[in-house]
């Protein structure tokens, strides 16, 4: 105990000296520029003479209790449900009061979005049919906000000026490529293969935005005079698009929306009125009517100099801590005289763990959109996200709290939810700023105009996003002995024509593999490659990897023997692009036993031996040993989503009830497909009935079930383990829905059903009884020819491939098309 406390007194000397001098702020910009890794080293030395003291037994039990860490994990038996729901709700009033003080701004904006084309003039020539706008302010004075809260609004106004509003952030390397594909996947949901040519992505985008007047917003555009002709494809493509038609820049310079063609006067964003800026503080600090509260609030928002991301950052941490003596010491503290200083304030505020995981977000370029699955996973390879004694739930949960925490602090910001549902993050520019600083020289990045010659020695997390950049590493020959994280992205821009397909792409990788030895993530995403990769034999080398992604536009990827040795090995991510692809593997890859997300086709048997598995994108019964329904008894941990193939070789409801779905709670979707062939009705019927899901589950897909009737949990509000909040259901290729019965629970909160490929002469006859139910899809129900009542909840009705059911939704008068009137939005199609 002595020992300890010697070593934690010279160190608080250290701590002591910095703050006595703490009146020159030059001491706190030292924290940004002093070399990130020994001073993370003698930090994580203080930390760790903290941890031991904690875990002494002479301190008392009340000292151990006074620390307010934000990364604490709730205790068993707190609820940790309602932190979460806290977080969220403070998330949300983010969002929803974005534009405080930005009042003149955004009617300034809307007036010239609306405006006749003929009043400002064309942008460069009187022919085209659109106008630029652009939007002009220093870093973090709301530009993207602005640009948002303007694309929101006409999305959601009544008279809808617009026919597409799309967005895309630029940020400094302009992809005329990339931004196609942002345009084609907010106008088709589907985002375009990486692989696709420039030139048939262009004549779709074309297509798209042939006679429609559309608002397209740049976000963070920089001149660049090397990407002109890249500028002028874009410029062509927009060309087709009805007059009136508006394009939207936010920069920070007026020459970047110049350069596009703007001639009329851009919008600056000034500073924030200074009652309006106290306002934003508040509000994100957390309004109060208390007088002594608001003194302080107004001394330390007048520190800020009104810059809007230092408001939000500072804010809410005040709002997290309410101590008056806190409040005050914030006031006085020099540092926050400058932005960059206020964000490492806040920074400085943030858990130890989550500090770390923050400041491994600077491996990836600015702008880089990320999943929170993707990257709370990294860092748990990485072994930065720790759990205790008192922790509740995995790796993932506590990984999870620490984003959250992220978000939270607007260290993350969402920038877009997919068609799919999966919601996309990033972090602003300056705070991007700051995780390099924090950093230090552990991490390094190669751009699309780098050399991987300037990767400097020792350097542990390592992002390439230049083509052909596997190659090029190993002909430099490159020295990762210390590597840690490796990630390597072509970058194709679409324009480049140097770039082939990698037919060495195996000699690349025994290369790497065999140097990278101490390597736990490895993340590998080509355009171009040959059909079928197979990974030579020395990945086995890799002992420590515990994060493999691959991303190739190959068919088929083959995983050596020696694969399944890598008995670290916690996460694999394999994809074909936006689909997965076949990939072979060991037939002893159930020796993995610390496997946790297997997100890739890749079937192989005794997969129950994998008891900490959490995802497993796909499950394929076989009549052979080790593929039985049963392998997914114990596998109880499993979240997210899975589908279960072949269920049609499933004999009985004894053998369904042997893979206990309804015990797997965490759980959101689930896929059971049967098999299009002569089975026995009764015996399907059977077996759906021993397949009950999670009480917890939001989306069901039941597909080529051609069993003779329904099953007691999808029908009865009696059923202990039925689906109580179903959101979403999918039938495909099945018998027909008999009527819904009122007590079914499966049904009350249903807002979306779809019906696709079903032969069925009708839809159930009461379906004005699922009162919750917003969007109604019918494809490929050719028998199909009448509507029933349909319910008054309903917002979108899409009927395709069903010519019968389309023809009559479009003649007027037609009782079909009667029943569908009070529906806003109506998508009818008829087969080409």
């Amino acid at each position: 105990m002595t020992g300890l406390l010697t070593r934690l007194a010279k160190s608080l000397l250290l701590l002591e000296y910095i703050k006595g001098e703490k009146d020159d702020i030059a001491v706190d910009v030292f924290f940004l520029t002093i070399d990130g890794k020994s001073l993370r080293k003698r930090i994580e030395d203080i930390e760790n003479i903290f941890n031991d003291l904690k875990n002494s037994p002479l301190l008392s039990q009340q000292c151990s209790s006074s620390s307010n860490s934000s990364s604490e994990i709730p205790a068993k038996g707190t609820s940790k449900k309602s932190s979460r729901q806290e977080q969220i709700a403070d998330s949300h009033r983010k969002i929803s009061h974005m534009v405080i003080g930005r009042d003149k701004e955004c009617e300034d904006i809307s007036r010239k979005l609306r405006k006749a084309p003929d009043a400002y003039g064309p942008s460069s020539n009187s022919s085209r049919p659109y106008s630029v706008i652009g939007i002009h302010g220093i870093a973090g004075s709301g530009k993207s906000t602005l640009a948002q809260y303007v694309c929101e609004y006409e999305k959601k106004a009544k008279d809808k000026h617009f026919d597409l509003i799309m967005f895309s952030h630029v940020s400094t390397t302009f992809r005329v490529d990339k931004i196609f594909r942002d345009i084609l996947e907010q106008t088709t949901q589907v985002r375009p293969s990486d692989t696709e040519r420039l030139q048939s992505i262009q004549k779709e985008v074309k297509d798209k935005l042939q006679g429609k007047r559309f608002l397209l917003v740049l976000d963070d555009l920089w001149v660049n005079n090397d990407k002109q002709m890249e500028q002028d494809i874009l410029l062509d493509a927009l060309d087709v698009g009805q007059s009136g038609s508006r394009i939207l820049v936010t920069a920070q310079r007026q020459d970047a929306g110049a350069a596009l063609g703007c001639a009329q006067k851009q919008i600056p964003i000034p500073d924030l009125e200074k009652k309006e800026y106290l306002k934003l503080f508040m509000h994100h600090a957390g309004s109060s009517n208390d007088a002594e509260y608001k003194r302080i609030g107004i001394k330390i928002a007048n520190k800020l100099r009104r810059s809007p991301i230092a408001a939000v950052t500072v804010g809410k941490q005040l709002r997290r801590n309410r101590r008056i003596r806190f409040w005050e010491a914030t006031a006085n503290d020099v540092v926050l005289n400058e932005t960059m200083g206020a964000l490492w304030w806040s920074y400085q505020h943030l858990g130890a763990d989550t500090r770390r995981c923050f400041a491994y977000c600077s491996t990836f370029p600015r702008g880089y959109k990320l999943t929170r699955d993707e990257l709370v996973r990294i860092w748990i390879a990485q072994g930065f996200v720790n759990t205790n004694s008192n922790a509740i739930g995995e790796l993932e949960d506590v990984g999870s709290h620490y984003f959250d925490e992220l978000l939270t602090f607007s260290f993350f910001m969402q920038v877009q939810r997919k068609f799919s549902g999966t919601e996309l993050f990033t972090t602003h520019d300056l705070l991007h700023e700051l995780a390099e600083r924090v950093a230090g020289s552990d991490f390094h990045r190669i751009n699309l105009n780098g050399s991987p010659k300037d990767i400097p020695a020792g350097v542990r997390h390592v992002f390439i996003g230049t083509n052909n950049g596997a190659k090029v590493v190993v002909e430099k020959n490159l020295d990762f002995r210390n590597l840690r994280t490796l990630i390597i992205e072509e970058r194709y821009t679409g324009t480049d024509r140097t770039t082939q397909p990698m037919d060495d792409l195996e000699e690349v990788f025994d290369w790497l593999f065999m140097r990278l030895k101490e390597l736990r993530v490895l993340i590998v995403k080509l355009n171009h490659g040959p059909k079928v990769v197979s990974v030579p034999a020395s990945i086995d080398h890799m002992k420590h990897l515990r994060y493999l992604g691959l991303r190739f536009p190959c068919v088929k990827l083959i995983l050596p023997s020696t694969f399944s040795r890598l008995y670290h090995m916690q996460t694999i991510f394999v994809r074909r692009n936006s689909n997965y692809m076949r990939v072979s593997c060991p037939e002893d890859m159930a020796n993995l036993i610390h496997l946790r997300h297997v997100t890739a086709w890749m079937p192989f048997p005794n997969v129950h031996r994998l008891t900490s598995l959490q995802t497993l994108t796909h499950f394929n019964v076989k009549e052979e040993q080790g593929y039985e329904l049963k392998q997914l008894k114990h596998l109880n941990k499993l979240r997210g989503a899975l589908t279960i193939w072949g269920l049609g070789i499933v004999g009985s409801k004894e053998e369904a009830l042997e893979a206990q779905l309804a015990c797997k709670q965490r759980l959101t979707k689930l896929v059971l497909r049967f098999r299009n062939d002569t089975c026995n009705p009764d015996v399907t019927a059977e077996v759906l009935e021993g397949l009950c899901p999670p009480k917890d589950l939001v989306e069901l897909e039941i597909q080529l079930y051609k069993g003779s009737r329904y099953p007691s949990w999808m029908l009865s509000r009696q059923h202990p383990d039925a689906p109580k909040r179903l959101q979403k259901l999918l039938l495909m290729g099945c018998s027909r829905l008999a009527s819904i019965p009122e007590d079914s629970e499966l049904f009350t909160h249903l807002r979306e059903l779809h019906i696709i490929k079903c032969d069925w002469d009708r839809l159930p006859e009461n379906m004005e009884h699922l009162v919750s139910l917003q969007n109604l899809i019918i494809h490929g129900c050719d028998e199909m020819e009448l509507l029933p009542t349909l319910p008054e909840s309903l917002r979108m009705i899409q009927i395709s491939s069903s010519d019968a059911l389309s023809t009559t939704c479009k003649e007027e008068g037609h009782q079909n098309w009667q029943k569908i009137q009070h529906i806003p939005e109506k998508n009818i199609f008829l087969s080409s």
